[in-house]
């Protein structure tokens, strides 16, 4: 899906605020929801839900990291690094990333064993840890209302493309892309990548959770947990994890 160069606008915390220990029952995560919540709690929601957290960095793209070296990442080179870890960069290559980020996100990654990046233009999500191989997540920037409809038939189903068509135009292509990253985050937690015709999944639910089945070989259908998280106006982000496991993203935020 195409992407923007729409500016970031991140909730106003610290990027260098404690990532929850692992060891340690995580605060739920809950930003703005998209909707109005469900009347009929989900099981991450639930007080004695214990849960692994996940460390995921979120960083926009739009000027030099206080304390980098070198050159900064620019918008652009967000594209470039969507879809690679750890073990896919040498050396060489992570080291230069290393510098060009915040210090708080370069410590976490040099100290991780396993790490894996997801960019759109002008935004890097980094998500930190073993248990990042177990999750899907996606981001996209959203096509401001000026531009021309873009409307994507072969992502959505029958159903998302009547809820779609049937939204004022300044709110549907955000909600085509919310439905794109939901299908695309589905795809990765369950190390299907884009081998699943988007149409063949159904991630129209209303609220800001829900459960996507992505189908497998063999007949083989996998339950996909699935939530959105709100932090700009001008980006969907979706973070998945197979059902049951037991595993929840823990955010820290940068605003330059």
């Amino acid at each position: 899906m195409e992407t923007n160069a729409a500016l970031l606008e991140l909730c106003p915390e610290p990027l260098d605020r404690d990532v929850p220990d692992h060891r340690q029952h995580p605060a739920q995560v809950r930003l703005a929801p998209l909707t109005h919540p469900h009347p009929h709690p989900h099981p991450r929601d639930r007080p004695d839900f214990l849960s692994t957290p996940v460390p995921i960095f979120v960083v926009p793209m739009d000027s030099a990291p206080p304390g980098g070296s070198g050159s900064a990442l620019s918008p652009d080179s967000c594209l470039g690094l969507n879809g690679h870890s750890r073990a896919t960069l040498d050396g060489a290559s992570r080291s230069w990333l290393l510098a060009r980020l915040p210090a708080r996100v370069s410590t976490a990654m040099a100290t991780a064993t396993h790490w894996e990046l997801y960019g759109t233009r002008g935004l890097l999500v980094v998500a930190c840890g073993e248990d990042a191989r177990q999750m899907g997540f996606s981001v996209e920037s959203v096509r401001p209302e000026s531009s021309a409809p873009h409307t994507p038939c072969e992502v959505l189903t029958a159903r998302e493309s009547r809820i779609a068509a049937g939204r004022p135009a300044a709110e549907r292509e955000r909600l085509i892309t919310r439905f794109w990253v939901r299908k695309d985050a589905a795809m990765q937690a369950v190390g299907r990548g884009l081998s699943v015709a988007p149409d063949r999944i159904e991630a129209g639910f209303p609220t800001d959770h829900g459960t996507v089945t992505v189908p497998c070989p063999y007949g083989i259908e996998v339950p996909v947990s699935v939530r959105n998280f709100t932090f700009s106006p001008s980006y969907e982000f979706a973070v998945a994890t197979p059902e049951p496991l037991s595993l929840t993203p823990s955010f820290a935020y940068s605003v330059r």
